[in-house]
């Protein structure tokens, strides 16, 4: 079994993996998010959308767990944020059915311009101060947007994480917010790739070894966040990540 299973590994699939892993490391490292927005658009390359999803499943799971237990503050995100995550955690199946029926250049213009739209509002700096004023309203609705998308993508998190930088948070409360955030909806999402039978064995096996790499980006970050422009190296990736979002859409048309 295990034999067989080896002997399905595709080397260049496995390199394409391990290379996107490392850059979406490298992200998570320098700036605690960025994980699946750097991996997902590099993975379907080689890869259809929901395999893509699938191989970035465990990866998900196992680096977000630690990030919670590393950032802790948990009891207090979840007092203040849980109609933002119950929101998630309730549409996240709904995108992943939509991923298991839906057309997949559908899923591919949806993923380009999910992509196109989050990265224009940082790179323009799009402010969405408004968003303060009524978070109990906004936090739920970007929730229900965010987990149907997110099911079909694995980017339930970057519209959550604008809408918190909008309320203003402290930096500890941030990145506890985001942990607890990440870890739940990463969790669900494996769980309902599984039952849908996107993850199967050799999915979780490209999952695991893509570990590797992704550790090794997410140290280097953690090195380089201290000596390298942050702003300056963000732009590039959301630049080219605009970029890559334009092709998917182009390509899919």
């Amino acid at each position: 079994m295990l034999a067989d299973l080896i002997n399905a590994i595709n080397p260049f699939h496995l390199a394409v993996i391990c290379a996107a892993f490392f850059c979406g490391g490298l992200v998570k490292g320098t700036s605690s998010f960025g994980l699946p927005t750097v991996s997902v658009p590099i993975l379907i390359t080689v890869l259809p959308l929901p395999t893509a999803l699938a191989v970035l499943a465990v990866p998900l799971v196992l680096s977000n767990v630690f990030q919670m237990i590393v950032s802790g503050g948990i009891k207090a995100a979840i007092k203040r944020h849980w109609p933002l995550y119950l929101a998630i955690l309730l549409t996240l199946p709904i995108g992943v059915y939509f991923l298991a029926i839906a057309d997949i250049s559908l899923l591919t213009i949806i993923l380009g311009v999910a992509l196109v739209i989050v990265t224009s509002l940082e790179l323009f700096g799009i402010p969405l101060t408004f968003l303060k004023k009524h978070e109990n309203i906004y936090g739920p609705i970007i929730g229900v947007v965010s987990g149907i998308i997110g099911g079909m993508t694995s980017l339930f998190a970057i519209l959550p994480i604008f809408f918190m930088v909008a309320l203003g948070l402290e930096k500890e409360k941030f990145v506890s917010a985001v942990s607890v955030m990440l870890c739940s909806g990463s969790v669900l999402l494996a769980i309902c790739l599984q039952r849908t039978d996107n993850l199967g064995s050799l999915e979780l096996l490209y999952g695991v070894i893509g570990m590797i790499p992704i550790i090794i980006g997410i140290w280097l970050g953690t090195k380089l966040r201290d000596r390298v422009d942050q702003v300056k190296f963000r732009k590039f990736v959301l630049g080219l990540i605009f970029v890559i979002g334009l092709s998917m859409i182009y390509r899919a048309v």
